[in-house]
């Protein structure tokens, strides 16, 4: 098996079976974690526990979903790996329908991006203020530093997704998903 074909981007192999790697040992991760979650709700100490604890008054609505639908995020966590790892193989192999799933999922990485750039206090708590009054200022500033890092984050990985997206899409990379009449794959 040759890792890096002759006559192919070997850009794109490389990267292909690096995020192949990656989702692999995230998907890995998800399972475990899918496992451990699922051995702590099979226990009834954890619900007494759970009617105990108090929730915060304005928390993030992706943490209040994550909350309230715990089993689903975190399936959702393991199939989302695993759907990358079979894609990330799929285009090292140049499927063309890895590719199409490939751009879709960056797609929609660089959307998920784009709304966490403009619009962080999705998934970080907003500053806590009375009016003009801030209440606390240790956490506004840490909030606030939160959400500065979170921007750069999104804007960096949004447009490296985006950019892989429109190769695949659009450059010439797709060319290599198409199979050339008379030629051997």
């Amino acid at each position: 098996m040759n890792l890096l074909p002759e006559g192919k981007s070997r850009g794109l192999s490389g990267l292909a079976l690096g995020a192949a790697a990656l989702c692999g040992i995230m998907a890995v991760k998800a399972a475990y974690d899918l496992f451990t979650l699922l051995e702590v709700f099979s226990t009834p100490a954890f619900y007494l526990a759970l009617a105990k604890a108090t929730v915060p008054m304005e928390m993030p609505p992706l943490a209040g979903l994550m909350i309230h639908n715990m089993r689903s995020v975190f399936v959702f966590s393991l199939f989302f790996w695993l759907s990358g790892f079979v894609l990330a193989l799929g285009v090292r192999a140049r499927k063309d329908w890895a590719r199409s799933g490939a751009v879709a999922m960056l797609y929609l990485l660089s959307a998920a991006a784009l709304l966490m750039l403009l619009y962080p206090w999705l998934a970080i708590p907003r500053p806590l203020f009375y009016g003009e009054v801030s209440l606390a200022p240790e956490f506004n500033a840490s909030v606030k530093a939160a959400a500065y890092v979170a921007r750069i984050i999104a804007l960096l990985l949004g447009s490296l997704c985006l950019w892989w997206a429109l190769a695949l899409d659009r450059g010439d990379l797709r060319k290599e998903f198409f199979k050339i009449p008379g030629e051997r794959r």
